[in-house]
This record gives C-alpha cells, sequence and structure tokens, in this order.
C-alpha cells in the first residue's frame, strides 16, 4: 500500500507546485500532461517531461483546471470520490474510464490513474468491485435499438461487441444504455 499513498501524495503534491498542470487528450485515448506555459492563436504551449512541446487545439481536448475555456473534455458526469484504504488521501475528479482495474479520472491536475483494489469509491462514477454476471447491453434512441456485449466505454462512446458485426463505436451522449454492465 506505501506505493499508492506515496503515489497519491506525490499526485497532490504537484497539484500544489504546478496549478496549471493539464493533460492534453488525443481521440484514440493518447495523451500528454505538463505544465500549460500558454494558449494563443489555438496552439496549447506545455512543459511536458520531454520538453516543450506545441500541440494544436483542434487535435486534443484538455483536462485540468487551467484548461482555457472550450477546450475542456466533455465528459458525461460520472464524479467520484476515491479514498485510500487507511483514509489518509482523497482524491476526487470525473471518471473517464475504468480500463484493466484501474480508474482514469479527469481531475484538476490533469488526468490521473489509481487501481481500484487500492481505494474505496463513492459517486456515480463508480465501478462495482464484482463484475457483472453479464456484459450484455441494449442501446437505445428512440426507435434505434442496439444489442451487444459491452466491450469499455471510451472517449464518450460505447464499445460493444455486435453479433455478426464485430465491435462497434456508439455515442454515449445519444443513447440510453440499458443492462447491468452499463456504467
Amino acid at each position: 500500500m506505501r506505493p499508492l499513498l506515496f503515489g497519491l501524495m506525490l499526485i497532490a503534491n504537484v497539484g500544489w507546485a504546478q496549478a496549471n498542470q493539464v493533460t492534453l487528450k488525443y481521440d484514440d485515448g493518447t495523451g500528454v500532461s505538463g505544465e500549460l506555459l500558454e494558449f494563443t492563436d489555438g496552439n496549447f504551449r506545455i512543459q511536458a517531461s520531454v520538453g516543450l512541446i506545441s500541440i494544436p487545439a483542434q487535435d486534443v481536448s484538455c483536462i485540468g483546471d487551467a484548461c482555457p475555456a472550450g477546450t475542456e473534455l466533455e465528459l458525461r458526469s460520472a464524479p467520484v470520490k476515491l479514498t485510500s484504504l487507511d483514509g489518509s488521501i482523497i482524491l476526487t475528479g470525473d471518471v473517464i474510464e475504468f480500463a484493466d482495474g484501474d480508474y482514469v479520472l479527469a481531475t484538476d491536475i490533469g488526468e490521473v490513474r489509481i487501481n481500484a483494489d487500492k481505494v474505496t469509491c463513492e459517486g456515480a462514477g463508480c465501478v462495482s468491485s464484482q463484475e457483472p454476471v453479464s456484459r450484455d447491453v441494449v442501446l437505445v434512441n428512440g426507435n434505434t435499438i442496439i444489442e451487444g456485449e459491452l466491450v469499455r466505454l471510451e472517449d464518450k462512446a460505447y464499445i460493444i461487441n455486435v453479433a455478426q458485426l464485430g465491435e462497434v463505436r456508439i455515442d454515449a451522449t445519444s443513447f440510453q444504455c440499458r443492462g447491468e454492465a452499463c456504467p
């Protein structure tokens, strides 16, 4: 448990030390974190671990309190409060995804990944510690119904495995999810 606490304390200290900390996230889920130095002419300039970089705003979404208006990652509201098992550390944010047993949160200091086994979770975005009995979901938008097995939730989209079609990406903001596996 010590590495988790150290990691969480390190994250908290970085947040205080660098008020301009952001994560710039591409549509494919990759991203880069660093200190936002400026945002001019539609370009982010950040000091990242690899050095000073410039990224066009049209290519990314921004996560963190320092993000300029209109560049923030749009999330379905899934706020959570994660508390270390000993109760000494609390981290809040919005769930971007739950992958490989980790919560990936959008926080005030950018994107943070925390192992679910090391924390307790409170809030709408919490994932049950037990896998659902069934991964089957029904996505509904008016008369449109799509049935399949939920693979994951990624960048505001349900990724579901539909019989005879394979994996299909469905806009999560346009469809209501029904089923035990729904986030």
